[in-house]
């Protein structure tokens, strides 16, 4: 994967758009951080850097990676990545991860849209956990300055039974400062839980010197 990158990297005058979102959630306190930068040069996307706890400094997350985009049109998106994620911490066991990561984004018409975003843990050393994870499947509705949408969540640990998490959403549009999200989600035994998402995006030029 990194010898592709180190090729794609010689491509001549390219535009890069760099991404950057930020991540929180809170029932009383803090239930997760999520950080992460990446960079999406024409169709393939790398580095991609991230990291996640989940509110206690005994367990962390934090991953590398790249893939592509698969598909743009007018109506479809598919974007595939994969990661290593390294487990941190006390509780972590130092279990090291696989994850394929695919989003597909479905343009329904042009105020409402469709996003669909799964990924397994796929264990790489005896300490690890088979996991699934269904970050996302949401319908939104967009208006000229924000968005209004609704969705389901569904994470697996090993063998255990599928916890159901559906929410509801609202996103206030900055333009180029970025969107601010915020998730009404109910988790498990029914404890609601807010998020907060922000994510923002800017462009840059670079040239190939020869």
């Amino acid at each position: 994967m990194f010898a592709l990158f180190a090729g794609l990297s010689s491509l001549n005058a390219q535009e890069i758009e760099t991404s950057v979102m930020a991540r929180m959630g809170t029932r009383n306190t803090a239930t997760y951080h999520y950080a992460e930068v990446y960079q999406t040069r024409g169709r393939w996307i790398y580095p991609d850097v991230l990291y996640i706890d989940f509110g206690k400094n005994n367990y962390r997350e934090i991953g590398i990676g790249g893939g592509a985009i698969l598909h743009a049109s007018k109506r479809f998106v598919v974007i595939e990545e994969g990661y290593i994620e390294q487990a941190i911490g006390t509780a972590s066991g130092n279990a090291t991860y696989f994850i394929p990561w695919t989003l597909v984004i479905w343009k329904v018409t042009p105020k409402i849209a469709s996003e669909t975003c799964y990924f397994p843990y796929l264990p790489l050393n005896k300490s690890g956990r088979i996991q699934h994870v269904l970050e996302r499947s949401k319908v939104e509705y967009e208006f000229r300055r924000w968005k209004l949408g609704g969705g389901y969540g569904a994470y697996q640990f090993g063998e255990a039974k599928w916890e159901h998490k559906p929410f509801a959403s609202v996103t206030l549009k900055g333009g180029r400062y970025g969107d601010l999200e915020f998730w009404l989600q109910r988790m498990p035994q029914g404890a609601p839980q807010l998020q907060i998402r922000y994510a923002m995006a800017f462009k840059t030029r670079r040239n190939h010197q020869k």
